[in-house]
């Protein structure tokens, strides 16, 4: 029987709470994953932990991947584990692993159909999460982001894209090296944008890749104007725009048609 962690004060609790700070995790070179379905994934996609925590309901849990990984396991009484957790609901398990390495290189998929979501200072984790759940879910070659934009393995981001952070590509450039491969690729790059003319898939061609901005401020001139097309999303409605997270969904279901 593993020993139950009862005190908030105890050093592996205060540890495991300081990893929800994105510049402490990233220091440690780890990534913290919190939920049934997130940590799973991780798991069935070759993630392999070095600290596995569970409250005492989840004992078995913990143990059962304790031995097939060989790595530490946590027990925590119900209320150190509410210290570690930031969701208001915990479901009793989570997991620390060694942070992923972030591809530098664009891989592509071999048919010449590639879609790349490029991500130009995106801030907000929900958004970026979301984005690339949408991106795995249409079958895009990857997500590129920007060195502005937030953190893929925030713990936000991670549980925002409910798995589909370990199943597609996550690539961090520059604008300048995005622009300079999709040059030398033939790939056809859109800017989302206002003045653009309204999105209509028959006029578009693959491989292609596709430039959403800060959701305040959206992309900056420099990309927008190194752009081939501009191009925006229908609105019969009142509101003057989308949210930068469902403007990514809508224009990627819409190009996933040409795969």
């Amino acid at each position: 029987m593993m020993d139950v962690i009862t005190s908030k004060d105890n050093s592996k609790v205060k540890y495991l709470a300081s990893l929800h700070d994105a510049r402490t995790a990233r220091r440690e070179g780890v990534v913290f994953v919190e939920g049934v379905r997130s940590c799973e994934d991780a798991l069935g996609c070759g993630v392999v932990p070095t600290v596995v925590v569970a409250d005492e309901a989840h004992a078995d849990w913990a143990k059962k991947i304790s031995e097939e990984t060989g790595c530490d396991a946590l027990l925590l009484n119900d209320v150190c584990f509410k210290k570690i957790s930031q969701t208001v609901h915990p479901q009793g398990v989570a997991l620390v692993a060694k942070r992923p390495e972030m591809s530098g290189e664009i891989t592509l998929r071999g048919d010449n159909k590639d879609i790349f979501m490029c991500l130009e200072d995106i801030q907000d984790p929900g958004n970026l999460g979301t984005m690339i759940r949408t991106a795995d879910a249409f079958g895009l070659t990857a997500v590129i982001i920007s060195p502005t934009t937030c953190d893929p393995y925030n713990d936000k981001v991670i549980r925002a894209t409910m798995g589909s952070v370990w199943h597609i590509p996550i690539v961090r450039k520059t604008m300048d090296e995005c622009f300079e491969y999709f040059t030398k690729t033939g790939t056809e790059t859109l800017a989302m944008h206002l003045k653009g003319n309204e999105l209509n898939v028959n006029e578009l061609s693959l491989p292609c890749a596709y430039f959403i901005g800060n959701e305040g401020d959206g992309l900056t001139d420099e990309t927008t104007a190194k752009c081939s097309k501009f191009v925006k999303i229908p609105m019969k409605g009142q509101a003057e725009s989308l949210n930068a997270a469902v403007a990514a969904s809508v224009i990627g279901y819409e190009l996933s048609k040409l795969i």
